[in-house]
């Protein structure tokens, strides 16, 4: 990941596109937990990656821009609620956000990065029973909107479940805490 922060760096415009691409979704996630608007929060999350694009030569460490990601995301935010003076009583909450509440947000949507990246790493077949699994659905409900038998479905996600397990065994404990 420190490379791409190098890549962006130099104007890759193609660096860029990939890790718009994993922190959009990351971002509008974290967006909608203050906004609860999801069109808002994709703005918010796409001028927050432009704004980065815009200062790329000021970071040299991927720590220093996730930091600064998840700190414009939440100003914009606030400013959006300030000026649309939408429910003064959010607005005081983020301003008196203690620093321990925004680092478990952060925490929360790298978890969320490392799961997806997890996840899209599987075979397309597991990748979509383990989202509709995600999405609520029972095994005889994936098999039907997949055409295929309801066994296939229950071995399939037993596949992935330890493929998962084995690609997210070094953050065990970060998973664990969420």
């Amino acid at each position: 990941m420190q490379n791409i922060v190098e890549e962006i760096k130099n104007g890759n415009v193609t660096a860029f596109r990939e890790f718009f691409e994993d922190y959009y979704p990351m971002l509008c996630v974290f967006a909608m937990k203050y906004l609860r608007d999801e069109e808002v929060s994709k703005d918010v999350a796409q001028e927050t990656l432009l704004a980065y694009w815009e200062k790329r030569t000021d970071f040299n460490e991927i720590h220093q821009v996730k930091g600064f990601l998840y700190m414009v995301a939440r100003n914009r935010c606030l400013n959006h609620l300030k000026r649309e003076q939408i429910n003064s009583d959010a607005i005081m909450t983020m301003s008196r956000e203690e620093e321990t509440v925004f680092e478990e947000r952060y925490m929360e949507q790298e978890t969320y990065l490392l799961v997806r990246k997890a996840i899209d790493a599987l075979p397309p077949q597991m990748r979509t029973i383990i989202r509709y699994a995600l999405e609520g659905m029972k095994n005889p409900e994936i098999a039907r909107e997949m055409g295929i038998a309801e066994g296939t479905v229950h071995a399939q996600k037993k596949a992935a479940y330890r493929k998962l397990r084995d690609s997210l065994r070094e953050h065990f404990y970060l998973l664990l805490f969420f």
